[in-house]
């Protein structure tokens, strides 16, 4: 029998990088969803009373009324030191920007775009001499630019898609200083995987380095590989990537090129620890005083379109030619308007109307109102009983299924849905890979006044089963 072949990083080039892992990483989108919504409101204050008020955030979640104070401060500490939910200033503490964006939109793979964008190592997300162990090691490494080009640099080389796995990426690339240190291009990394492959080649997890001194013991695989996948995972959740298999293999999501081509043309790198590279000693309170620098640039990434959800090219095609045959019905040929067929959620909304009232002759009355005239809801439809119906669209989308049930309103919002009452609709619309639905509340403030739906001063709304109803969304079927 041959002996197996077994690869392991030579012990000049292991440097293990690591990030705040969260310990909500199975609830991951519906936790950062539910701070997102209720923080994005919060006043700047000083650092404590911020603190406490989020506290109380947290405890609000799920089943953490009962969880410790240390767990809920882990929680606090994780969201955002890693999200970069909070921005610090002259002692007071307001909510940042990458929490208000992903309140409003509630757009999980834009969320997780602009984080990967931002992500690199060193970074502000772990402690200061954490960050100074990785300066002295010379590691920079952006691991969402690096990932995307090996995995185009490896489908050059195999003819087909290729693929590979959290345990490949760490042992042949994230934890090898001669990718993150020395930069050894991913046309390479991808070469070595592919020859283990072909080799049967296995990997040794035990590497001396992370050794336990008391027990002897070493980080089981699944712990060696666990930072590797933290990054894939999110990549899955912005739409970069796709996985399959029980062994999680990861792969490029080819419907997505233009969000890839963003990231890999625009790379960014923050530069505020660049200075250190060549000092002798670095200290804490020096790294440390960096760290509002660094927030300030996560969060300073805003209205990337490459970014934004898009309808897929089928869904514009269908709501193009449904849209067009009504404006040709009653203004001539007409081309749709781009604004139309831009928006997500509301698009989708808008051919759902057409599709639900197409028995009436009276689609020529639907109309999608232009944001600049605020007038507290976005599309104006009909009833069949020849009434309005003026709906408001709010739109939760995530790669899962979520049991979110809160959105924000506007005070506009809701002095309008106070005003016309029965006529006022909110069409919550929940959309992921196992297909799109949309929770319907009729009369939001009358729902309110039933106790089916919760308000709190923000107009951050939770609202309950008994509010309205779930309905699939109607698309066109080609």
């Amino acid at each position: 029998m041959s002996n197996v072949k077994t690869y392991q990083i030579p012990d000049e080039y292991f440097f293990r990088l690591h990030h705040v892992r969260p310990r909500f990483k199975n609830d991951v989108e519906e936790v950062l969803l539910y701070v997102s919504t209720s923080i994005s409101e919060m006043e700047t204050l000083p650092k404590k009373e911020f603190k406490e008020n989020l506290n109380q955030v947290l405890f609000g979640f799920k089943k953490n009324a009962s969880s410790t104070q240390k767990t809920i401060d882990n929680w606090r500490t994780e969201i955002s030191a890693l999200f970069g939910f909070i921005q610090e200033k002259d002692d007071l503490t307001k909510p940042s920007l990458s929490a208000i964006r992903l309140s409003n939109n509630q757009y999980l793979d834009e969320f997780f775009n602009y984080f990967l964008y931002s992500f690199q190592y060193p970074g502000g997300h772990i402690k200061s001499q954490n960050v100074i162990k990785q300066i002295e090691a010379k590691v920079k490494f952006k691991p969402c630019d690096f990932i995307l080009q090996l995995l185009i640099e490896g489908e050059k080389l195999i003819g087909k898609p290729f693929s590979f796995t959290a345990e490949e990426l760490t042992q042949c690339a994230y934890f090898d200083l001669r990718v993150t240190r020395d930069g050894r291009h991913p046309k390479d990394v991808a070469k070595m995987i592919i020859k283990h492959r072909s080799e049967k080649v296995s990997y040794n997890h035990k590497y001396e380095q992370l050794k336990n001194a008391t027990t002897g013991n070493y980080p089981s695989k699944g712990d060696l590989h666990r930072y590797a996948g933290d990054v894939l995972d999110y990549m899955v959740l912005a739409n970069l990537l796709n996985d399959k298999g029980t062994g999680y293999y990861y792969y490029l999501n080819d419907e997505n090129k233009d969000t890839i081509n963003y990231h890999l043309s625009n790379s960014n790198w923050y530069s505020g620890y660049d200075e250190f590279y060549n000092k002798k000693e670095i200290t804490n309170p020096e790294i440390a005083e960096l760290e509002e620098d660094w927030f300030s640039y996560v969060n300073r990434f805003d209205k990337i379109e490459a970014f934004a959800p898009t309808l897929s090219a089928s869904e514009s095609e269908s709501i193009t030619s449904i849209i067009q045959e009504y404006y040709s019905r009653i203004k001539g040929d007409r081309k749709v308007p781009t604004k139309i067929i831009g928006d997500y959620g509301e698009s989708l909304i808008l051919a759902h109307e057409y599709l639900r009232t197409k028995e009436t002759k009276r689609q020529h009355l639907i109309n999608k109102i232009p944001t600049p005239l605020g007038v507290g809801y976005d599309i104006q439809s009909v009833e069949i009983e020849k009434r309005k119906r003026y709906i408001e669209v709010k739109t939760t989308k995530s790669r899962k299924a979520l049991k979110n049930n809160r959105f924000k309103l506007t005070p506009n919002e809701w002095d309008t849905a106070d005003t016309i009452g029965d006529n006022y609709f909110i069409y919550y619309l929940v959309a992921n890979d196992g297909g799109k639905n949309v929770f319907i509340i009729q009369n939001p403030v009358e729902q309110y006044n039933q106790g089916n739906i919760k308000v709190d001063k923000n107009l951050v709304v939770e609202f309950s089963q008994k509010a309205g109803q779930w309905q699939t969304l109607l698309e066109i079927q080609n």
